[in-house]
């Protein structure tokens, strides 16, 4: 797992050639980015400058304490309610 994340470049394919800002503005899928705004494994101001390329994504970083950790949301009943919050408003916005 570690070498798929110090290795993972969605760019790094035949078709965009290394070209980060193409790969990630090809996108089309409504994307939440929600790094916890205590991660340390995805920095909140990558993780932001990430979902600018990303045509239709939107930056939602969880207040939370527990880092990497906010993304499971069994920990702690606020990460999860955020969590939730910003799926359910995405939903209807994706057509779901």
């Amino acid at each position: 797992m570690i070498d798929t994340w110090l290795w993972c470049d969605v760019s790094n394919t035949p078709y965009y050639h290394g070209d980060y800002d193409r790969a990630l503005g090809s996108i089309q899928a409504r994307t939440l980015v929600m790094p916890a705004t205590t991660d340390l494994y995805f920095i909140p101001e990558d993780c932001a400058a990430e979902a600018d390329r990303i045509p239709h994504a939107d930056y939602r970083p969880i207040p939370s304490i527990w880092g990497h950790r906010a993304g499971n949301p069994y920990q702690d009943l606020k990460d999860e309610a955020f969590i939730r919050t910003a799926i359910a408003n995405l939903l209807p916005r994706a057509g779901c």
